[in-house]
């Protein structure tokens, strides 16, 4: 080998790891908060996106958010239904502040009855529309238990999902774990909670339909304007809702928030009594039980397509000669990195008898995974839950006590 040929080598080699060096030092991890610019407080679930790409995630119960191999330099898009949505440069991997200003309130000025029973009727029909329009992606998925404050119990799950611009469709498993104690509340399949709530469900007869999105909606709820949001180009229109009922044990209400301009329907909040829950120990009985639904959809030409979904049971054990005990069991659940193209998995909807536990079971516990996940965002409180259950090498077993 020439002298000249040698040279060329290392110049070229040189190259190719200067290259690879500037490749590497682009691909950085960026962390940081969401807060309320007017309070200081944290905005949870604010969605926090890189501009032209699928990378993005949202931020915790504590405005916390993490993104893993982003591009840098690069433009952050933070978005969320009550602000105005901002664009940030990120020129280099530093924790971030991002500083939301709230959307700008506006009063009606119109009637709102019948405004109101017709916006519905119109993100009804959208729905109908738009419910062809399929998105395949993954969702991750944790559901906690806590007794009086103490967590006895958590599920992790990585689902492949089919969803649509009315909720979701069908799943089938990618990785889970789990981890739990002896407890006096067993929820065999609490997952169902978010695979089954959906908006409308296109199947059923709209002449007789009961839901608040379809044709009857004016005979079944009574409607409310809990406010108008100017957000950009968006005017969002928050409508309450409460069922017409003479069932005081059946007062489901809520709010529904629409894009006046698009019909696509951007939130749904419910609150419904809560369902019968198996309890481990004869005498008890359950009171003050509610059960609470959310989802939230991101804007789309082609149907609105969920973003997360929040389902929670609140409520209180009465013990005989003991004190009430206090019960929460909730799960949030992320969908990302969707796309309108097949895969060829085979989704599948939830079929009765199932068993979250023994699903999960099936699975191997994979450490590596989860310590390297962008998508399991947890709070500080939930962070020391992990850890309490990863310190007794709880995760994939069954603690006895």
């Amino acid at each position: 080998m020439t002298g000249s040929t040698q040279f060329m080598v290392r110049y070229s080699t040189v190259c190719v790891l200067l290259l690879l060096s500037h490749f590497a030092l682009a691909q950085q991890r960026i962390t940081g908060n969401v807060v309320d610019a007017a309070t200081d407080r944290p905005i949870p679930y604010a969605s926090i996106t890189v501009l032209n790409t699928r990378l993005g995630t949202t931020s915790n119960a504590d405005g916390e958010f993490e993104l893993k191999t982003v591009p840098l330099p690069g433009k952050v898009v933070v978005s969320h239904l009550s602000y105005a949505r901002d664009t940030l440069t990120v020129a280099a991997a530093q924790p971030l502040q991002i500083r939301m200003q709230p959307a700008s309130v506006l009063l009606a000025e119109a009637p709102v009855g019948g405004y109101l029973e017709e916006l519905i009727k119109k993100a009804y029909r959208q729905l109908r529309q738009s419910n062809t329009q399929k998105t395949y992606g993954q969702a991750f998925y944790r559901q906690t238990t806590q007794l009086d404050g103490d967590a006895t119990k958590v599920q992790e799950m990585i689902w492949n999902t089919k969803t649509s611009s009315a909720g979701m469709e069908g799943t089938t498993l990618a990785q889970a774990r789990y981890a739990k104690k002896k407890s006096l509340v067993s929820f065999k399949n609490f997952s169902a909670y978010t695979k089954t709530v959906v908006l409308f469900d296109p199947k059923a007869d709209s002449a007789a339909s009961k839901s608040l999105l379809g044709p009857n909606v004016a005979r079944n709820f009574t409607l409310s304007l809990v406010g108008v949001t100017q957000n950009g180009p968006q005017q969002l229109v928050e409508i309450g809702f409460k069922r017409k009922t003479d069932d005081k044990q059946n007062t489901e209400q809520g709010s529904i928030i629409i894009d006046e301009t698009t019909h696509q329907i951007l939130r749904l909040q419910l609150e419904t009594p809560g369902m019968p829950i198996k309890l481990n120990a004869p005498g008890y009985r359950f009171k003050e039980q509610t059960l609470a639904f959310e989802l939230v959809f991101q804007p789309a030409p082609d149907g609105a397509v969920l973003e997360y979904t929040k389902v929670s049971i609140r409520a209180a054990v009465d013990r005989p000669l003991k004190g009430d005990l206090r019960i929460q069991t909730s799960s949030f659940t992320y969908f990302y990195d969707g796309r309108p193209t097949p895969t060829g998995l085979a989704y599948a909807p939830v079929k009765k008898g199932e068993s979250d536990l023994e699903t999960i079971k099936q699975t191997t516990y994979e450490p590596a995974f989860w310590q390297k996940s962008s998508v399991v965002k947890r709070t500080p409180l939930e962070e020391g839950i992990i850890k309490s259950f990863e310190q007794k090498g709880a995760f994939g077993t069954l603690l006895s006590h």
